[in-house]
């Protein structure tokens, strides 16, 4: 899986064979596509069909996957953040999912995920805002694990977006990118 910031500039990279293996460094190359699928978004449903590539060298086979959407997940980044926004401002899962329409279930499972890893999700934030602009660092303690987290995360991507001027401009979907379609994937601490 290939977190991209723009997937059309990634298909025209990929036909370029400019894109590399995250495996062996090698070119990709073009390998059709993924199977079609819907996922929620904040206004409705969205269906997505991301781009495959095929390393030249090893073999192995990645979706190219746009940063609005996460793998594995039915729903985009920009409804997750939502979520964990709501978390931040104190909201309970019962009133998260009767919001957004999402089964309670389904966030639930979403912010005990995220408050598992929310001093992980911090420290990426806090290396990505280091790195691009040390001024940007947040530096109030919120009380809360997971609002320290995505406060950082936050900071970070509007960093990466006043540096770099480009990729998406959708907050979550930058955040996307610094935690590599993660964000509700990363291995606890301890």
């Amino acid at each position: 899986m290939i977190e991209v910031a723009d997937a059309a500039m990634a298909r025209e990279a990929l036909s370029r064979r400019m894109l590399r293996c995250p495996d062996c460094g090698a070119a990709l190359k073009p390998w059709g596509q993924a199977r079609p699928r819907t996922v929620h978004d904040l206004g409705g449903h969205v269906t997505v069909r991301p781009d495959r590539a095929r390393c030249t060298a090893c073999g192995h086979t990645h979706v190219l996957l746009d940063a609005c959407h996460l793998p594995r997940r039915a729903y985009t980044v920009r409804f997750l953040g939502q979520a964990l926004a709501g978390a931040v401002r104190g909201h309970g899962h019962r009133q998260i999912a009767a919001e957004l329409g999402a089964p309670e279930g389904t966030v639930r499972g979403w912010l005990r995920r995220a408050r598992r890893t929310a001093e992980q999700l911090r420290v990426i934030g806090v290396q990505a805002v280091v790195a691009l602009d040390p001024d940007a660092l947040p530096t109030t303690d919120r009380g809360d694990p997971l609002a320290n987290a995505i406060e950082a995360l936050v900071a970070a991507a509007v960093a990466a977006h006043r540096r770099f001027g480009h990729g998406p401009r959708e907050i979550w979907a930058q955040i996307a990118l610094l935690t590599r379609g993660r964000l509700l994937a990363l291995a606890p601490a301890g």
